[in-house]
């Protein structure tokens, strides 16, 4: 006899809620501060007397989602041999079906998904998966003989019990601070372990592009990372310089301050060494470095003009939500497209012919160059630098910005042999690039590391992703940041072509509608949380999404659109 469980996308493990229970006496503990309020809890039980392989593996996968005691209850299903070694540090997610019989066999068959290493960062992927538990009987009661390395995770379980925890480390192209994505069990989501995970760095991909304000050398003093009642988190550290410099000081503050915000109600930062306060500038009366004085260091904490923008019979103007168009120019100089800043100063247009570039201030005078590039295309400003595809004279297209002199150079790009750049976006804290490229015909979405110098990029990394149904998303045509660490773009599965947003590192997928019509462009707002998307099809109808209102169509006859950036 066998049976099968599917453990898809979606599927919310009906026994979870047959698990829950509620303590009503026990010692007084310190809870985790989960990022957002959760549904039910899962409370995982042991193995009951005479379970069958199914509910054994059942109980197994289930547990897996509880951290405590390391994973405690998750060890109680394994023979006593495996119990003694499982010591999970790493993870893997996975969309699986289970297959059992009641002669011992126990395998999962689907698709990997996702690997967590052991500092909580994901690299995304769609690989087939298949994983045997090497039941055994041990005193007449099955248990795994063979459990997994690391944890394997359910799409749900993932996506239910992990904590989305960007750290953020100091730019080395400026004074703003840069996320570096992980995820957390919300159990195990205390203020120690995120001080302790800024302590240990940033991930590879972008060391480079990024520094520690947090000297090395710094470790976590014997109180930890604590935060009271009003939200100020007081942070035990040892080794830090009585000498370090103020802006050194004023970093380190921000880094951790920033980095913090996975708890919702923290409200300041309190550094000590020696059981003595260790100053902190900007700090109030009291000593504590409040977080509503930090918004300098997060770029879109900064000002912003929330307009879209795009091009009308050659004319560049503002997109109205009351369907007008407002000419940015008295005049039509036939513009093929256009950017405007983020504060709304500084544009760029591009010309019919896409080989002329002109920069100037909005409503003002503007300077035209040829930069010896044609097709020109795709422009965006990001901290007031601008970027731009152009066509090499050997038709490759290249990657462009503007250097210090005002001069159009090209960004080298490391990307796999063969494969041609499509589509691009620069990170608003421009520590990196999203990339649509095309390699013998199939098209794939990376994010690649920006280096300080602006002209060079590194650590290429493809996104395989999935559809909250489930099914892999293919052909990507467009991309944009929707916020720090989210992307917009829009791709393909077997139902049709959609609008997705994403993490950075492929995760969390969202679908937000069907496109309407050929979908050639898209555009976003990045904002902290999310900002607004708009697409552009091939009609040159454009529609805005906002997450409050869904998809509006805002205008017709339009042949570029852009956020300011």
């Amino acid at each position: 006899m066998r049976r099968l469980l599917a453990l898809v996308v979606g599927a919310a493990l009906a026994l979870v809620s047959a698990c829950a229970s509620i303590p009503t006496s026990g010692p007084v503990e310190e809870v985790p501060l989960s990022a957002q309020p959760r549904g039910i809890d899962l409370a995982p039980e042991p193995p009951a007397e005479g379970v069958t392989p199914n509910r054994l593996v059942e109980g197994f996968l289930q547990a897996m989602a509880d951290p405590g005691d390391d994973y405690a209850v998750a060890r109680q299903y394994l023979t006593a041999g495996a119990a003694g070694w499982w010591h999970p540090t790493t993870a893997q997610v996975v969309q699986t079906t289970l297959t059992t019989d009641l002669d011992g066999t126990a395998r999962l068959d689907g698709e990997l998904l996702g690997e967590l290493d052991a500092t909580g960062r994901l690299t995304s992927t769609y690989v087939p998966f298949t994983y045997d538990f090497g039941l055994i009987r041990e005193q007449g009661e099955w248990r795994i003989g063979t459990p997994p390395e690391g944890l394997l995770l359910s799409r749900f379980i993932f996506e239910r019990y992990y904590s989305r925890v960007p750290l953020y480390f100091m730019s080395r192209a400026g004074s703003h601070v840069v996320p570096d994505l992980t995820h957390v069990p919300e159990a195990l989501l205390l203020p120690s372990r995120v001080v302790s995970a800024l302590l240990d760095g940033p991930s590879e991909q972008i060391a480079r592009t990024v520094s520690n304000a947090i000297p090395a050398g710094v470790t976590l003093g014997e109180n930890g990372a604590t935060i009271d009642a009003s939200g100020v988190v007081t942070v035990d550290l040892v080794g830090l310089d009585q000498d370090m410099t103020v802006e050194a000081r004023r970093g380190m503050g921000a880094q951790l301050l920033w980095s913090l915000m996975a708890f919702p109600r923290m409200t300041g930062l309190v550094i000590t060494q020696d059981r003595a306060a260790f100053a902190l500038p900007g700090a109030n009366a009291a000593g504590v470095l409040e977080f509503a004085g930090q918004q300098g260091y997060q770029v879109l904490s900064r000002g912003a003009t929330p307009n879209l923008y795009g091009i009308s019979d050659g004319v560049p103007g503002r997109l109205g939500e009351d369907s007008r168009f407002v000419p940015l120019l008295p005049r039509s100089d036939g513009s093929a497209d256009a950017a405007v800043s983020l504060d709304g100063v500084t544009v760029a247009y591009i010309d019919e012919a896409r080989e002329e570039l002109s920069l100037g201030q909005l409503g003002g005078q503007v300077t035209p160059m040829r930069p010896g590039y044609t097709n020109l295309r795709a422009p965006q400003f990001v901290l007031g630098a601008l970027w731009l595809l152009g066509d090499d004279e050997d038709g490759e297209t290249r990657l462009l910005t503007l250097d210090r002199a005002g001069a159009v150079v090209a960004v080298r790009v490391t990307l796999p042999e063969g494969a041609d750049v499509e589509a691009f976006a620069v990170s608003p804290t421009r520590a990196r690039v999203a990339m649509v490229v095309n390699k013998d015909g199939v098209r794939e979405l990376g994010v690649l590391a920006l280096l300080p110098s602006g002209t060079d990029t590194a650590g290429w990394a493809p996104l395989s992703m999935v559809s909250p149904r489930g099914t892999e998303i293919g052909d990507v045509t467009g991309v944009a940041w929707q916020s720090e660490t989210a992307l917009a773009f829009i791709g393909s599965t077997s139902s049709g072509r959609s609008v997705y947003l994403a993490q950075a590192d492929g995760s969390l997928v969202e679908d937000i509608g069907p496109v309407v019509g050929d979908v050639v462009e898209i555009t976003a707002m990045a904002r902290l949380g999310g900002g607004s998307v708009a697409i552009r099809n091939e009609a040159g109808t454009v529609w805005r999404y906002e997450a409050r209102t869904r998809w509006t169509r805002i205008i017709d006859g339009i042949s570029a659109i852009g956020f300011g950036s």
